[in-house]
């Protein structure tokens, strides 16, 4: 068990003030009162809905004996107190230094944006274990620390809460990882969950409007990511990004990618298809012809940033062409299923950017009718669900409107907002997999049905109960039952 003294945090972080006696040690750090143990370090922390400085006395009963504060408060004489201006940068701070500044052992890279952020760092991690550069993978369906891919039950945040970013990070050390390819998410950069980590490069992949009930505007979003961006750490910029110049502007050293806009990496795709991309790819005054083995316009943004940093490393390009003839299949992205009548596609688009750039591929490949089924999660904004619900009717040919997750919010409420834009090909069933099973049910042959928003997710959470079933396993217990 680890142990840390007072003494070490405060020659480490001399800034923050100490009061009490500084050789108090702790085995853990908590931010939950109600899962304090004895010798615990316990950070309160001012949320958007509780502030925990009301349990500070909780936390102490339970046996903490250095308490992390934003203000000075009463505490027993053999309780440290540390009085700190952001306890959250505090926490996340203190987390490092705990597990010993782990990512200053590791090349970690910061993956960031509003999609592709998984499909980028998972096919990354993919390659890099394959050319023998041992790499781990944190991210929304899961993570490998160095042994196996786990994934993930339920929804906990894309990138983990900073006690465990920097625990796993410790873990992939003890693990002989090289790289770490992490997702960064907007929540993670407001929240402070990656203060402390030193990254060793960065990779945006676009921007788009989303999170603003989290972040209140899309200029609120914009300035999260800008500031994760900003400084002198190696980045990888995709120049057809909006805002890219923006970008341009607070990155002190990037090289970017892009099939539109002048870049030091730039993709021309020759012809696409359900099998896969041919493009070529051109940096410096050399063109490589190769095949992608995925198809969708997104998918070569997602790969030509993995060969940007690729070949940034200093890889050689017949690795990465040898890759992308073999390129595995991302768990919940556009996972395609081949039936009798045509094509299902299921991915986890939920946002209105994402769902654009599937549909926009369904639309291509599709030699009969698109029919999309789709909704909006619970804690998302109503100009968000009405974009969903824009979008979903006007790139398809039938529009069916489901449950997403509801994640305790009313699911009707929801269904009624994204309602509001949407055309006359929209057909409302609220249970999901009714839905699911209609749409399968009207499918002809040519047709592509594509069902959008959960991907791998098998949870959908309303307010009295918790569904647990996959799209995936939806689809194919409809088909089966079609087949007896």
């Amino acid at each position: 068990m680890l142990k840390v003294k007072g003494i070490e945090l405060r020659r480490i972080y001399p800034e923050f003030e100490y009061i009490g006696n500084p050789e108090t040690s702790f085995n853990r750090i908590e931010i939950d009162s109600r899962n304090v143990h004895p010798a615990d370090l316990f950070v309160a922390i001012k949320g958007t809905k509780f502030d925990s400085h009301t349990k500070i006395n909780d936390a102490i009963v339970s046996g903490a004996t250095v308490i992390v504060s934003e203000k000075v408060v009463s505490v027993p004489k053999n309780v440290l107190l540390i009085v700190v201006p952001d306890s959250r940068d505090a926490y996340a701070r203190i987390s490092a230094a705990f597990f010993g500044f782990p990512s200053k052992k590791i090349k970690v890279v910061g993956i960031s944006g509003t999609s592709g952020k998984t499909t980028t760092a998972f096919l990354l991690y993919s390659f890099f274990n394959q050319i023998g550069e041992k790499a781990a993978f944190l991210g929304t369906i899961g993570e490998d620390t160095g042994n196996s891919l786990k994934f993930k039950e339920r929804f906990p945040p894309t990138t983990p809460d900073a006690f465990y970013l920097n625990k796993s990070l410790s873990e992939m050390i003890k693990n002989n990882v090289k790289y770490a390819f992490i997702e960064v998410s907007s929540s993670a950069i407001l929240f402070k969950r990656i203060s402390g980590i030193s990254f060793y490069k960065k990779i945006l992949t676009n921007i788009d409007i989303d999170h603003l009930d989290v972040h209140g505007s899309f200029e609120n979003y914009l300035n999260c990511k800008l500031h994760f961006f900003s400084g002198s750490v190696p980045s990888i910029l995709n120049a057809d990004s909006k805002f890219a110049d923006i970008f341009y502007t607070v990155s002190e050293n990037f090289k970017t990618y892009g099939m539109k806009n002048n870049a030091d990496y730039m993709a021309r795709v020759k012809n696409t298809s359900e099998a896969g991309t041919n493009l070529d790819i051109l940096y410096g005054n050399a063109a490589y012809s190769l095949f992608l083995k995925a198809a969708g316009e997104f998918n070569v943004y997602n790969f030509l940033a993995l060969t940007a940093f690729s070949l940034e490393e200093g890889l050689d390009m017949n690795s990465v062409k040898a890759f992308a003839s073999q390129i595995p299949k991302v768990p919940g992205r556009m996972h395609i299923l081949h039936v009798n009548n045509g094509l299902i596609i299921i991915d986890f688009a939920h946002n209105p950017y994402e769902i654009s750039a599937v549909l926009k591929y369904a639309n291509k490949i599709k030699t009969g009718r698109l029919i999309t089924v789709a909704g909006a999660v619970g804690w998302s904004t109503g100009e968000k669900r009405r974009k969903i619900g824009e979008i979903s009717s006007s790139m398809s040919d039938t529009f069916i409107l489901t449950t997403d997750d509801p994640r305790g919010d009313d699911a009707d409420k929801i269904i009624s907002d994204v309602l509001e834009e949407c055309g006359s090909n929209t057909v409302v069933i609220k249970d999901r997999f009714e839905a699911i099973k209609y749409a399968v049910s009207i499918m002809q042959p040519g047709d592509v049905l594509a069902i959008l928003g959960r991907g791998e997710e098998r949870e959908i959470h309303f307010k009295d109960k918790t569904i647990v079933k996959s799209d995936e396993e939806y689809v194919r217990e409809i088909l089966n039952e079609n087949n007896t």
